[in-house]
């Protein structure tokens, strides 16, 4: 079973179709048909069933494909590591913010990892928590800042692992002469039928599980009249006085917006913020990077406080909190 075998499966597994997947590793279609076959050939099993639009795996490919994965991850990592030496680098960390957060210990961490291990190359990139998740997976990235509780659990595959940080508060932004903006907190039935702006695309799982808890705490699907850019929806609010849109507290702190204001939701709707990473990467950059977040970091967000909800698609079984 050769590695190169081992990387035409999982990007087949991965694009679900041959044409993409042949593009993806700069190889011809049949060339990637002649890995697979070889492969299927040595193993004695069929590992993925092709049809006219489509690829899917067979049970035989979905019992291989996270071994596959991590096979691939540990030759690139060994790869890298022998790069790095021959380079004179000692060590590279490669993490992934969370995009449009305003939370201030990300930054934080990452400065003084810096400071502390000057000769260690740091790359840093921007993305919303599913696209960290899958960057993770895909081994883009060694770590990346998530919020676990939008992310599907199949996104948390592959021994993806989440130290969790921190919690932070949804709230509403309104204009301040929006008639909801005179209550100190409000009820989340009182958005029913109340015009919302909803974030678009990247920001769809973020969108998705926000619809599914206003629908259960209103009792009828929330009145979306559009799907915007979160600044762009922050923007359409201070010039309307009917507008509602949603944002998280620390955005909301750090970061004010003239005309607009901001309140609590009854129950309270909170996030999960945590740093995501491979269970089985035993890099000694990242276990650096981890002790400095015990140092560093506040324990993790704790229970569940009463009169408030903690935003989430699915269960959370499959997080590891040490």
């Amino acid at each position: 079973m050769e590695l190169r075998q081992l990387r035409a499966f999982v990007a087949v597994a991965t694009e679900g179709h041959f044409g993409r997947a042949a593009a993806r590793l700069n190889l011809t279609q049949p060339g990637l048909t002649l890995r697979i076959q070889a492969l299927e050939k040595e193993l004695g099993a069929q590992l993925l069933e092709r049809s006219a639009r489509e690829v899917q795996l067979t049970a035989a490919g979905t019992a291989l494909l996270p071994h596959a994965r991590s096979l691939i991850r540990i030759e690139d990592r060994a790869l890298r590591e022998l790069k790095d030496q021959a380079e004179g680098i000692a060590g590279r960390l490669r993490i992934s913010y969370l995009l449009l957060s305003a939370l201030t210990f990300p930054g934080e961490l990452v400065a003084e990892f810096r400071r502390r291990y000057p000769t260690v190359l740091i790359e840093t990139s921007s993305g919303h928590s599913s696209l960290n998740a899958q960057r993770l997976i895909d081994g883009s990235v060694d770590a990346a800042f998530v919020s676990p509780g939008v992310v599907g659990s199949a996104d948390f595959a592959d021994g993806v692992t989440v130290r969790l940080l921190s919690r932070h508060e949804l709230v509403v932004a309104l204009n301040p002469y929006h008639h909801l903006a005179k209550l100190e907190q409000i009820p989340v039935k009182a958005l029913g039928g109340e015009p919302l702006i909803m974030h678009a695309a990247p920001y769809q799982a973020v969108t998705a599980t926000l619809k599914q808890w206003l629908t259960r705490n209103i009792g009828t699907e929330p009145n979306v009249v559009a799907y915007d850019a979160p600044d762009q929806a922050l923007e359409a609010v201070a010039r309307s006085t009917s507008l509602i849109t949603f944002t998280n507290s620390a955005r909301a702190a750090n970061a004010p917006l003239p005309g607009v204001t901001y309140r609590r939701l009854s129950p309270a709707l909170l996030s999960d913020f945590g740093l995501a990473y491979l269970l089985d990467d035993e890099s000694p950059v990242l276990a650096n990077l981890l002790r400095l977040i015990d140092e560093m970091g506040e324990g993790g967000p704790g229970e569940v406080p009463a009169g408030s909800e903690l935003l989430s698609i699915a269960d959370d079984s499959h997080l590891n909190t040490p």
